[in-house]
């Protein structure tokens, strides 16, 4: 195909019907989107920087090693959809459905996740950093390896999650739902968890505990961890078998 064929660039695609097409490649840099449906397309290496996919219905859809700086996805619709290694940076998902989505391997730094669903999704080694995912919905994700460093998880329900050898290095984890979700090895050096739940979480110890942050009685932690409490801000934590 003639490469400016794949030039959509700055067009008006509102509510356009992309239903099952071959989008390889193509280029919709600056283009609007908005309530497009992009079903089991495939968008693979595709450019949407800036690009406005505010309610796009894309479920099933490849997007693998593709271009998604700065665009809009805001209250879309991506359930199983294929996002592998692909570049999100800066980008709005605000609100947006993932559920089951694979986002291996992503570049997600700084992007907007306020309230978003990833229920089951794989986010395995992506990076995270500084991300806004307040109130998001990861219940039974795969986030082993992911580099969520200052990310602002406030509120956000990570209930059954993999965080096995994540790095939490200075997230904001409070009031997060942690029950039964796999921390081992996960680094919380400086990570806030004041009022969290961790109550049935597995492989946490006291060494992850002690490099974290958190005020007296307000933090549920697992059976296998009792914290001694000395003072207002100093204890003494014991660890158990599992």
């Amino acid at each position: 195909m003639d490469s400016s064929m794949k030039d959509w660039s700055g067009k008006d695609l509102i509510g356009k019907d992309f239903n099952g097409q071959d989008l390889v490649e193509f280029d919709f840099s600056e283009a609007d989107l908005t309530e497009a449906t992009l079903n089991e397309a495939d968008c693979s290496r595709a450019v949407f920087y800036r690009a406005r996919l505010r309610e796009v219905r894309a479920a099933k859809t490849c997007f693998r090693e593709a271009n998604l700086q700065e665009a809009n996805l805001s209250k879309a619709s991506f359930q199983e959809a294929d996002f592998t290694s692909v570049d999100l940076e800066g980008a709005d998902l605000r609100e947006s459905d993932l559920t089951r989505a694979n986002l291996s391997h992503a570049n997600m730094t700084g992007i907007y996740m306020c309230d978003t669903t990833f229920v089951d999704a794989r986010l395995i080694e992506a990076d995270l950093k500084a991300g806004d995912l307040r109130q998001a919905n990861l219940s039974g994700a795969d986030l082993s390896g992911a580099d969520l460093r200052y990310s602002n998880l406030e509120g956000a329900d990570l209930t059954g999650a993999k965080l096995h050898g994540a790095d939490l290095t200075g997230a904001n984890l409070s009031r997060v739902k942690l029950k039964q979700a796999d921390l081992a090895d996960a680094d919380l050096c400086e990570c806030t968890i004041s009022g969290a739940d961790l109550t049935e979480a597995r492989h946490l110890s006291c060494s992850q505990i002690e490099s974290a942050f958190f005020d007296k009685d307000k933090t549920l932690f697992p059976s296998y961890i009792q914290l001694h409490w000395i003072s207002e801000e100093t204890y003494e934590c014991r660890c158990s078998e599992e």
